[in-house]
C-alpha cells in the first residue's frame, strides 16, 4: 500500500491492490480511525485477485528492489505502487514504452496473465537480448507487423493483468538456454531469484530493480 498526502485538501490517497474486494471496507475503515475525521481519504486501491497478486508477492522475493525512478512526490509514504496503468481494448495492439534506468541494463519485460502464466515480452525468439543505454526509450511489443517486437492482439477474457520489467547490469540467463516463450510463472519466478543470486555472487558491482504496470483489458 502507499498513501499520498495533499495538504492543501486535507486528502489522504491510499494506492495498492486488494486480493479481494471485501477487503476495502475493513482497510478504509481501520485508516480513517488512525487518521481521524479531520482526514479525507481517497480510495484509489484497485482489485488485483489471485494469481496476479501472489505473482506480485514472488516477484517482490527475486532479489531486486522496485524501482523509484517514477516517484516525483516528496509526500508519499509506504511501498510503491504501480508505476502507471494500461488500458486496451478488444483487438488493439498490445504495446507500450519504457525508460531504461540510469545504468546500462539488461532489460526484461514479463507479462503476467490470468491463468498463472507468464509470457516473455522481451527477450524472446523475436528479440534478442541487447544492452540499453542509460535513461534510453524502449519500445514492448509491436504496434505494426513491420516493428520488431511481439504483435499481440488483444482478446477475451478481459480483465486485470500486470506486466513487469526487471533490468540487471548484468545478463541473468545464458544466450544458450533461453526462456521458453511462455511459461509457468510459479517456476519462472524461482528461476529468476536463483539467477539474480547467482549474478549478484558473480559480479561484485551487480545492480537491478524491477517496475511493474497494472494492464486492464475491457471488451470492444
Amino acid at each position: 500500500m502507499q498513501l499520498s498526502f495533499d495538504p492543501d485538501t486535507a486528502t489522504l490517497e491510499l494506492r495498492g491492490h486488494l486480493p479481494a474486494n471485501s477487503m476495502r471496507a475493513p482497510v478504509l475503515a481501520a485508516l480513517q480511525a488512525e487518521m481521524g475525521q479531520d482526514i479525507v481519504l481517497a480510495d484509489e486501491m484497485r482489485l488485483l485477485p489471485q494469481p496476479q497478486c501472489g505473482a506480485l508477492a514472488g516477484i517482490s522475493e527475486v532479489g531486486l528492489p522496485q524501482s523509484t525512478d517514477q516517484i516525483t512526490n516528496p509526500l508519499l509514504v509506504g511501498e510503491d505502487a504501480h508505476a502507471r496503468v494500461l488500458s486496451y481494448a478488444g483487438g488493439e495492439q498490445l504495446f507500450f514504452d519504457l525508460t531504461a534506468p540510469d545504468y546500462p541494463a539488461y532489460v526484461y519485460v514479463d507479462y503476467f496473465d490470468a491463468g498463472g502464466a507468464v509470457l516473455h515480452l522481451m527477450p524472446n525468439t523475436h528479440v534478442p537480448l541487447s544492452r540499453a543505454a542509460p535513461k534510453s526509450r524502449l519500445r514492448v511489443g509491436a504496434q505494426e507487423a513491420t516493428d520488431p517486437g511481439l504483435m499481440i492482439t488483444v482478446g477475451p477474457p478481459y480483465g486485470q493483468e500486470i506486466a513487469v520489467a526487471f533490468a540487471a547490469s548484468h545478463p541473468l540467463f545464458a544466450d544458450d538456454a533461453p526462456r521458453p516463450l511462455q511459461e509457468p510463472a510459479a517456476p519462472y519466478l524461482a528461476a529468476l531469484k536463483a539467477a539474480v543470486a547467482a549474478a549478484r555472487s558473480r559480479h561484485p558491482d551487480f545492480k537491478g530493480e524491477w517496475v511493474y504496470f497494472l494492464v486492464t483489458t475491457q471488451a470492444p
